[in-house]
């Protein structure tokens, strides 16, 4: 099974820009999206950490808290596990143009897919706006996981202006679109 996962991801890495550019033209819709936002954002907040610690003061919020804010959101983080393999499914489909192994449901995969997600979006942060997303995982520390996956999704799909999507891949639905 882990060979085909990791089959899967280098294949899915491996697409010619202009297959990922046509299976772009579809969109996630904002819920399904969220889910795996939301699935993907206790390790997301670690990576991002990870990736912004360099270019921050020690006491920046993402610098001191991203432990704790991690922790707070892992129990919808694993809530929303469903719906992300709903996401997954569809992704999996779009780019491997075939449905994704049952046993991608596993704990294994599971924990394989939190991370990478994760790893894929903290990549895309800048690290000269490192500083805008300490101040805005502040901002959002009221905020559940869920909320913030949410608010994630919709800002990701507003702020989509050339239409790629997140990594030139998953492109999430504008508000009041379905696909």
């Amino acid at each position: 099974m882990i060979k085909r996962l990791i089959l899967a991801a280098l294949l899915t890495a491996s697409l010619p820009a202009a297959a990922v550019a046509q299976t772009a033209s579809r969109c996630m819709p904002n819920d399904e999206a969220a889910g795996l936002v939301t699935f993907a954002l206790p390790t997301l907040v670690e990576r991002l950490a990870e990736r912004c610690r360099p270019t921050l003061p020690g006491n920046a919020y993402l610098s001191a808290s991203s432990v704790a804010i991690a922790d707070r959101y892992r129990a919808d983080a694993a809530s929303a596990w469903p719906v992300a393999r709903k996401a997954l499914e569809k992704l999996f489909d779009q780019f491997m143009g075939q449905p994704m192994p049952a046993d991608f449901n596993s704990e294994l995969a599971r924990q394989l897919a939190g991370p990478m997600i994760a790893t894929l979006l903290a990549e895309k942060v800048k690290t000269e706006d490192c500083a805008a997303a300490s101040q805005t995982l502040e901002t959002l520390t009221r905020l559940s996981g869920r909320e913030t996956g949410r608010l994630v999704a919709l800002a990701a799909a507003v702020a989509d202006r050339k239409g790629d999507g997140i990594a030139g891949a998953l492109r999430v639905c504008k508000p009041g679109m379905t696909r």
